[in-house]
């Protein structure tokens, strides 16, 4: 089944979608489908790679502080950020 997009702004963003993701219409439309749907099972191994690799350069520019600092450390500091969050939601149960 052929769809035709009749919105120059939405064709507009699927096609700068589809030039991030190294995708066509069809596949920015199927990948937007299966992730709304739950359909999706994460990321290609090659767009993981990709992005590792990106970090690994991002890590370059800015090394951390500690240098024994690992992967399992920024995860840990990174999923604390939002503890607050936690304490809030309890604290306003505990008040009601």
């Amino acid at each position: 089944m052929a769809i035709t997009i009749r919105n120059k702004e939405t064709e507009a963003m699927i096609r700068r979608l589809g030039r991030r993701w190294g995708l066509g219409p069809s596949g920015v439309v199927r990948r937007l489908a299966e992730d709304e749907l739950g359909g999706s099972a994460g990321v290609s191994e090659g767009e993981f790679q990709r992005r590792m690799a990106a970090w690994d350069e991002i890590m370059k520019l800015a090394p951390p502080r500690d240098p024994d600092l690992t992967w399992e450390d920024v995860e840990r500091e990174m999923d604390s950020l939002f503890d607050y969050l936690k304490e809030d939601e309890q604290s306003e149960r505990k008040a009601s």
